[in-house]
């Protein structure tokens, strides 16, 4: 969430709107899995990843950006 939110402090309106995107599938992924007593990192990892896979596979988002969204996950995950 820290490196997302350092994103919405200093970047484009491409970069922002990703973080807020992203920002918003950690947040339901952390609710859901607090549902299930399941609070780990991965487990909260593996919740977003199928929440935005079912994202993309409803085309909630533009190609463009879907590769800007899936850009910056992948970039967070990298550290």
């Amino acid at each position: 969430m820290e490196r997302l939110d350092g994103f919405v402090e200093q970047g484009t309106s491409d970069q922002l709107f990703a973080a807020e995107y992203l920002h918003s599938h950690v947040t339901f992924a952390t609710a859901k899995c607090e549902n299930i007593g399941k609070i780990y990192p991965h487990d909260i990892k593996f919740q977003v990843v199928h929440s935005l896979r079912d994202a993309l596979v409803a085309n909630e988002l533009t190609p463009r950006k879907q590769e800007l969204v899936l850009s910056m996950w992948d970039a967070i995950n990298k550290h």
